[in-house]
């Protein structure tokens, strides 16, 4: 699409039918067996995310809103930063993020393609020297729990097997709708705290 049909669809204020513009993606004329065995990923996400049965339906497609996805706040070393008392910036220790999973604030929370590959080099670099600079070769670690990892193992179980009274494709849905009409390319403090 080009530029202006674009910013027309994204603008909070012109954009508030979310459906309004949008195309359809119609893969039914695939026999099923193509479709499970080449766009199983697509299929699977469609199903889950959208309601959607590819084999029957298209799947409604709209401009999204990655600008926004953010990622895991860095300092420009890689190292994870977090909120503790009156600093916003502490550094959890031993603790690293670069790439798609970090929001280094160098291109905001921009996760196009291009500023991912700057993202992980430059910052995957960072967080290498600042390995190499802390820790030393053969350095004893804090011995692991014999249960280690396996509360975080049920708790992500508990939330994939939940079955719960509103569906995922519902639940995107409705976050799908706030972030388009609330919280787009242009936004206000209006828009956001509506959406909030």
């Amino acid at each position: 699409m080009e530029k202006q049909r674009i910013t027309k669809i994204l603008h909070p204020l012109l954009y508030r039918e979310v459906f309004r513009d949008h195309i359809f993606l119609h893969l039914n004329h695939l026999h099923p067996e193509v479709l499970k065995e080449r766009l199983p990923g697509i299929s699977e996400t469609a199903a889950i995310f959208a309601g959607v049965d590819v084999t029957k339906e298209p799947i409604l497609v709209l401009p999204t809103v990655h600008y926004n996805m953010g990622g895991i706040p860095t300092n420009y070393h890689g190292e994870v930063v977090a909120v503790r008392g009156d600093d916003p910036d502490a550094v959890v220790p031993r603790l690293m993020a670069a790439g798609e999973a970090a929001c280094a604030s160098v291109h905001g929370a921009t996760r196009l393609g291009v500023n991912s590959l700057l993202d992980i080099v430059v910052f995957g670099r960072a967080c290498a020297n600042r390995v190499a600079e802390i820790n030393r070769p053969g350095e004893k670690q804090k011995p692991l729990a014999k249960d280690a990892g396996e509360k975080t193992i049920a708790w992500l179980d508990k939330l994939r097997n939940a079955n719960g009274s509103i569906p995922t494709s519902q639940i995107r849905l409705n976050m799908q709708r706030v972030m388009q009409n609330n919280a787009a390319v242009f936004r206000t403090q209006e828009t956001l705290e509506e959406g909030g």
